[in-house]
Parts: structure tokens; C-alpha cells; sequence
């Protein structure tokens, strides 16, 4: 029989420790009492890793890094939805127990993903991990908790609503001939004289 690495997070999926069995249990880094089960029976006696693992009650999946990273959870162990009061909740790391750190996962309904500063594994409230998992956030779900991306998406963001707000006052077919003529003067070895000539017409009286 082939020995299985220590630390490998492969999930074979079998069934979930019951509930009435305390063997392998963790403390859910929400519910803060030992429920939190691995998804894996086989992983129910590694003291030393906190596998892939969902709480029996709040139904939240805790994912190490590893295992986000090479996708090795299907998103159909996620098909419960939380409560909304979850989200507000302090969560703290099973393995390392310290307190997770808070992230904004924006969307037509946002919702919050919290990790652990140390070992970088992340808890998903019920319904969360389905959502991630199916979407381009998985990809890149490590920059969400980098300061600099999210500097960056909040302005591009903000030049989103910005020509929405221009559009909205000239419509649309004003805008895309602004546009254009931008885009024609962007590159233009001449194109401070070209914007002299557009501010003189527009002052100009007709």
C-alpha cells in the first residue's frame, strides 16, 4: 500500500465524521465548539493537520492553503446557505489559533472570507466556498487580502462609476465620440494642440 506524504491535503471523499463522534474533531473557528469534522474519514487521526474540514453545525468549510490552491475540494461539499449574522462573526484558526483575518468578497450580494495570517488557510461560511469556488476569485483569492489590489480595484472601480455618471448626463453616443477623439489625441505628437482647438471651440459662441 502506497504511503500516503505527511501533509498531503488530497480529499477522498468518503462521508463526514458523524457528529456524535468526537474522533478527529476541531473547534469551528465560528461556533468556537468542537464540531468542526474533516471532510475526509480517513484524516479524522492526523493531530498535527487541520485537514479540509465543515463544521456539523454551522455547516462552514475550513480549506488549508493548500488545498484552495490546487483545487483539490469540489464546491458540492458547500450546499447549505449561513445565516447572515455568520458573516459578522470573528472566526479564529483552528490550527494556529489565532484570529483571523477579514477580507471583502465583492458580487450582487458581498460577503466576507476570513484567514489565517499564519498558515493561510481560510474559513467559508455555509454557501461561501460554492460561490468562490465557481467564480474568478479562486484564482487570485490570496489578493483580496493584499492592500495594494485592492487599492487598485477600488479605483478602478470608482472610473467605472465615473463614466457611468458622464454617460447617464451625455448618453452614450456623446460619450463614445468623446471617447474616440481621446483616443485619437492620446498618442498624438501634436495633441496639446489638439486639445487647445477643443476648448477654444467649446468656448467659443456659436
Amino acid at each position: 500500500m502506497r504511503r500516503r506524504r505527511r501533509g498531503d491535503h488530497t480529499v477522498h471523499l468518503k462521508r463526514i465524521v458523524p457528529s456524535g463522534d468526537a474522533r478527529g474533531m476541531r473547534t469551528c473557528p465560528k461556533c468556537k465548539t468542537p464540531t468542526l469534522a474533516p471532510l475526509a474519514e480517513d484524516r479524522a487521526d492526523m493531530p498535527d493537520v487541520v485537514p479540509p474540514s465543515r463544521c456539523t453545525h454551522c455547516q462552514g468549510v475550513w480549506l488549508p492553503h493548500e488545498a484552495i490552491e490546487q483545487h483539490l475540494v469540489p464546491a458540492s461539499v458547500d450546499t447549505e446557505r449561513a445565516a447572515p449574522v455568520a458573516d459578522g462573526l470573528a472566526g479564529f484558526c483552528p490550527r494556529c489559533k489565532g484570529l483571523l483575518v477579514r477580507a471583502r468578497v465583492e458580487g450582487r450580494q458581498p460577503f466576507h472570507l476570513d484567514r489565517c495570517p499564519a498558515c493561510a488557510g481560510v474559513w467559508f461560511d455555509a454557501g461561501e466556498w460554492a460561490a468562490v469556488a465557481s467564480s474568478e476569485w479562486l484564482t487570485h483569492l490570496d489578493d483580496l487580502w493584499d492592500p495594494v489590489w485592492r487599492r487598485r480595484v477600488r479605483e478602478r472601480r470608482a472610473h467605472a462609476r465615473h463614466l457611468e455618471e458622464i454617460e447617464r448626463a451625455l448618453g452614450p453616443e456623446t460619450l463614445e465620440r468623446l471617447r474616440a477623439a481621446v483616443a485619437a489625441l492620446r498618442n498624438h505628437p501634436m495633441r496639446s494642440l489638439g486639445l487647445s482647438y477643443l476648448i477654444e471651440e467649446l468656448r467659443s459662441p456659436r
